[in-house]
């Protein structure tokens, strides 16, 4: 009768042991989950500050050469032979390949560290030119000659540049018919543009009176890395959400690309999001680069 009683109480202690056990190990893992968003978080935090050092680089990039320079081929390796320098065919002036489809942050063009060039994951950051804005015959990134005194009626299009010789009045170019055509498309998450061109550089319909196309687009691909070149050269597959689709590497750049810029979704599936941009206005850099167009007078 004694041995009786005693297993059911046995039974009992296992089960609590065993129950105690489960607490404490759900506890752990919740202490680790909240580490690693609490790390994710801090990571991602970092991001915008790093890209305004880039965004500072390529300022000054500007300012010297009156172009931007065209991608890093992400395909080469670390350590490599043109690994960060600038994929450009000086002759023509095109970007190689013309499509940027491996483009990432030039950084040894820049002047720039690799490490300053790549994510909090270690991953590195895409970098996407509008083609003419690279081109080292046509040197469109200055609008210093520009003037709001100018014409607004003179001849419009993507490789329009100002006069390249001292003008006055009327004989100067307007500022927006500089603008018109140039830059690439960025979007909000509910389709809102935040930079387009004037037309739309691929005849996007309902396009701005004034140009606020991006003359190029960083790219963060976040704590999910889809879409990004690592220091050994290789492309990072997996899952993405929607509104990263646009923003991988890997993808021709056309006309009709449009970037997405949204807050941060933290859902897994079709609206996760955790890419960081930085996406100025052509005016933006040039007034950082000190070209932009000269004041009313």
């Amino acid at each position: 009768m004694d041995r009786a009683r005693t297993n059911p109480q046995r039974g009992a202690v296992l089960l609590a042991v065993v129950g105690i056990v489960m607490v404490l190990s759900l506890a752990v893992l919740a202490v680790f989950a909240l580490q690693a968003n609490q790390r994710t978080l801090e990571m991602s935090a970092s991001g915008p500050a790093q890209m305004a050092v880039i965004d500072h680089a390529l300022a000054e990039f500007v300012a010297r050469h009156r172009r931007l320079p065209c991608p890093a081929n992400g395909t080469i390796r670390s350590g490599l032979v043109n690994a960060g320098t600038e994929a450009i065919n000086l002759s023509t002036g095109q970007c190689v390949p013309a499509t940027q489809i491996n483009g990432v942050v030039p950084w040894v063009t820049l002047s720039l560290s690799e490490d300053q060039a790549r994510d909090a994951w270690n991953q590195r950051i895409s970098y996407r030119v509008q083609p003419a804005l690279a081109s080292n015959l046509l040197t469109l990134m200055n609008m210093s000659w520009c003037d709001p005194a100018g014409s607004t009626n003179g001849v419009t299009g993507a490789a329009n540049a100002c006069s390249p010789a001292p003008c006055s009045g009327n004989a100067c170019m307007h500022p927006n018919n500089y603008l018109y055509g140039k830059g690439l498309q960025v979007q909000d998450g509910n389709g809102n543009w935040l930079n387009q061109p004037a037309p739309a550089w691929a005849g996007q319909p309902a396009a701005p009176p004034v140009s606020t196309g991006a003359p190029y687009v960083l790219v963060m691909h976040g704590a999910n890395s889809v879409g990004a070149y690592d220091a050994n050269g290789i492309l990072h597959g997996g899952s993405a959400g929607s509104s990263e689709l646009p923003n991988r590497n890997g993808l021709a750049l056309t006309g009709a690309t449009v970037f997405i810029d949204r807050a941060p979704v933290a859902v897994s599936g079709a609206s996760y999001f955790d890419d960081i941009l930085s996406h100025p206005a052509i005016t933006t850099v040039l007034e950082r680069a000190r070209l932009a167009a000269r004041s009313p007078h």
